[in-house]
């Protein structure tokens, strides 16, 4: 089944997606992939997406793994987090999660458009490259860190 989407003018402007699935439900993690993939590939949405594993506290019954769940969400480039809305596990972490990636998201388009001077610029290249090779990253990139893009 395709999800169907109103379009940008019907819908108004989306900051970010949280899209919900239950760990004991195949069918419902396979409408989350479905949606993801209509988002990143068919929509270029480029913004703030995160997945969220619903029900964990049903332990017996579950049918999708973290794992699995985590290599989607590193597949499409989005936040994944587990919840139990029966056990208030992680709730109020992804409400907040949402807020700060859409101030991230926000923030990185306004640094990106503001322009910086050719001397800075070389500076904060040559940081990065050195980050880059010697591996400094202060703040952990993973899929379930909401904190970071």
């Amino acid at each position: 089944m395709k999800p169907v989407f109103k379009p940008v003018e019907e819908r108004g402007v989306v900051d970010a997606y949280l899209i919900v699935y239950a760990v004991d439900d195949r069918k419902s993690f396979e409408e989350a992939v479905d949606l993801l993939y209509h988002l990143r590939k068919e929509l270029y949405f480029h913004d703030s997406i995160i997945l969220v594993g619903n029900k964990t506290d049903l332990v017996r019954s579950r049918c999708i793994t973290k794992e699995e769940g985590k290599e989607i969400a590193k597949t499409y480039g989005c936040k994944f987090k587990e919840t139990s809305n029966v056990l208030n596990h992680n709730i109020d972490q992804v409400l907040c999660g949402i807020v700060k990636q859409i101030r991230l998201f926000k923030a990185k388009d306004n640094l990106a458009g503001s322009e910086q001077p050719q001397d800075k610029c070389c500076v904060t290249k040559s940081k990065s490259l050195l980050n880059k090779i010697f591996k400094i990253d202060s703040s952990s990139k993973s899929c379930e860190n909401l904190n970071v893009l």
